[in-house]
């Protein structure tokens, strides 16, 4: 089976690491050293499993002259082996002479090791990880099956482990190969305090696996009662929320053409920070939500984000800031499509309602606000590598990148003019054919509402002053 490097650590990272990633090296030493050798890494690897701490630091600083990372004969490190079997003073002991927290075999990193402990007393795996932390281990790393420290934690039931872990702020979307998150392994392994640890930290509920399957269809196929009313009970409580009308600003949904144009009942310029959350989600930075919303950036501010920007908004984990610059790159060299660009003129319609018009000038009016944004992210990300390409040959196959790339650019710019133009005509058209509004009604004034009340009572008195008078002279009339 072919195995890959874990993500997370790279070619720069290991040394003499390689085992599981290519055939195991053949050590060539004469066969009474090689006897020797053999002998002191299996008393080795039992003092440790033994937990006899002596012996282990004097094998290491005398007989194996402080090799403290050198692999075993099993191909795991004396850590590895530590971790493994739960012997928190050696661990102690290892981390302190030097032991690298980060060196693998096959894939598996100490921290992997001490997480896949089921039955060794769960306060020392807790020790254990507590000081592969405090050394930085990486946490956001998976095996080659993608299995992450976070899944065997949870697979062996170590709930004050996960909830470390969590505090660390652990990435608990990471999948593994079959698809399933840290959700899915609670689920599959009956863990509902860790399943309301995992919810409460934001972990989505309605993803899927490889096979289309939902952590709640997997509790299902077990028949997990407990699982089962967790994940029912907030996916009810989920449904609930987006029925709610009060919707958050960074959640609005397109209800009527004003929504085209955000901010336009304000008096204020369009910012679509709106966008900003529906982002995030696909770039699997949800989780970033509150600190965008907190700090009210608009959309453009979003796009050109830097590292040290990143990190004035509180995004202290180099993964999540990884993962957000990448996403924010994918989404700036995207293609668009004509359709995408393309409003009325794509629809070949002969009339257009002012609706049409509205929402399709909402709409490209967006698409410029993103390709001004986009226009400053190339320009920017140019002026860094300028020195690199300065002495590029005009047929590189970089120039050739650039210039295709800017084409593509001109092509949506000339799209909307042309939009601009047909939209002109279709309003022209439209103020032609059409009647010219009636005036508007509008609420009178304090003054006038007097005013009117004056001359009503005027009224009212000259009225009655005329019918006094005209019954007088009808009764005169009537005695003569």
């Amino acid at each position: 089976m072919a195995q890959f490097r874990p993500a997370g650590l790279s070619d720069e990272e290991t040394d003499s690491d390689d085992y599981g990633f290519y055939e195991k090296p053949v050590r060539r030493y004469p066969a009474q050293q090689q006897n020797v050798r053999k002998t002191l890494e299996i008393t080795l690897q039992d003092s440790i499993i033994n937990g006899h701490i002596q012996e282990v630091e004097k094998i290491i600083n005398s007989d194996l002259n402080k090799n403290v990372n050198m692999k075993l004969d099993s191909g795991w490190t004396p850590l590895m082996h530590a971790c493994f079997h739960a012997q928190d003073k050696i661990v102690e002991l290892l981390l302190n002479l030097g032991a690298d927290p980060n060196l693998h075999a096959d894939s598996v990193t100490p921290i992997m090791a001490a997480c896949s402990n089921s039955t060794a007393n769960k306060d020392t795996i807790f020790n254990i990880i507590t000081m592969l932390l405090e050394k930085n281990c990486i946490l956001n790393i998976g095996d080659k099956y993608g299995q992450t420290p976070l899944m065997r934690a949870i697979s062996s039931g170590c709930v004050n482990v996960v909830k470390k872990l969590l505090e660390e702020k652990v990435n608990i979307e990471m999948r593994d190969q079959q698809g399933w998150t840290a959700l899915f392994w609670a689920a599959h392994h009956n863990q509902p305090e860790i399943l309301k640890m995992l919810i409460e930290n934001g972990a989505r509920l309605t993803e899927v696996d490889k096979s289309n399957r939902t952590a709640l269809d997997i509790a299902m196929s077990h028949e997990y009662q407990d699982i089962l009313e967790i994940l029912n009970q907030h996916l009810k409580t989920d449904d609930d929320d987006d029925n709610d009308e009060e919707k958050s600003f960074y959640s609005n949904q397109f209800r009527s053409w004003f929504d085209y144009y955000p901010g336009m009942k304000k008096g204020d310029k369009p910012n679509y920070a709106g966008e900003i959350s529906h982002l995030l989600y696909g770039m699997n930075c949800e989780r970033l939500t509150p600190l965008i919303e907190k700090s009210g950036m608009d959309l453009r501010t979003f796009l050109l984000l830097e590292e040290d920007d990143m990190k004035k908004l509180g995004i202290d984990m180099p993964y999540e800031r990884q993962r957000l610059k990448v996403g924010l790159r994918n989404f700036h060299v995207r293609g668009w499509k004509l359709n995408a660009v393309a409003g009325l003129y794509a629809r070949k319609i002969e009339n257009f309602t002012v609706l049409d018009c509205l929402t399709s000038l909402g709409s490209h009016l967006q698409q410029i606000y993103i390709l001004e944004a986009t226009l400053q992210y190339i320009l920017r990300e140019y002026k860094k590598i300028q020195n690199q390409i300065k002495f590029e040959p005009p047929d590189s196959p970089l120039i050739l990148k650039l210039k295709t790339t800017a084409k593509k650019i001109l092509t949506n710019i000339n799209s909307i003019r042309q939009e601009i133009k047909i939209m002109k005509s279709a309003l022209i058209k439209i103020n032609r054919n059409n009647p010219p509004p009636a005036d508007l009604l509008k609420e009178k004034t304090s003054q006038e509402i007097a005013l009117g009340y004056v001359t009503e009572v005027l009224v009212a008195f000259s009225l009655g002053f005329l019918a006094y008078h005209a019954r007088n002279y009808i009764l005169n009339l009537i005695k003569k």
